[in-house]
């Protein structure tokens, strides 16, 4: 028991946790948390909703579909106003679901690599292959 009490509590172990101690707490913090009302968080993200739906409505696409239906930019952004919390974050989230053209270049990229995954094998497994016309 002695023999373990001693090696615990030497004298290198002791200095090298003190240094270790006094290294990690000279680090300086990069920020404090804190608790801020329920009300400057919402408003904040109200915010940067309105800032991601006003973003997707100056798409020349939808400001045409828009005006399509007989609505001009000024009533858009005042009704995009009155929206509630709820309401502005659903549709914020999902306009990142709309693609204008489709997503073409995925589906494209996705082929290509399947394509030379294919070759790959065919090469590593030995087979040969051979275009004709």
């Amino acid at each position: 028991m002695q023999k373990l009490r001693k090696a615990l509590f030497s004298r290198p172990l002791v200095w090298y946790l003190a240094m270790a101690m006094m290294l990690i707490s000279s680090v300086p913090r990069n920020a404090d948390a804190g608790l801020i009302p329920s009300q400057m968080a919402a408003d904040g993200a109200r915010q940067a909703d309105i800032i991601k739906v006003q973003a997707a409505l100056e798409s020349k696409v939808v400001a045409q579909r828009l005006s399509d239906l007989g609505l001009n930019a000024e009533e858009v952004k005042t009704k995009v106003a009155t929206f509630s919390n709820e309401d502005l974050h659903t549709l914020a989230t999902n306009v990142d679901q709309l693609n204008g053209g489709g997503d073409a270049l995925g589906v494209i990229v996705t082929l290509l690599v399947i394509v030379l995954l294919v070759v790959v094998i065919l090469q590593v497994s030995g087979h040969k292959i051979i275009l004709k016309k």
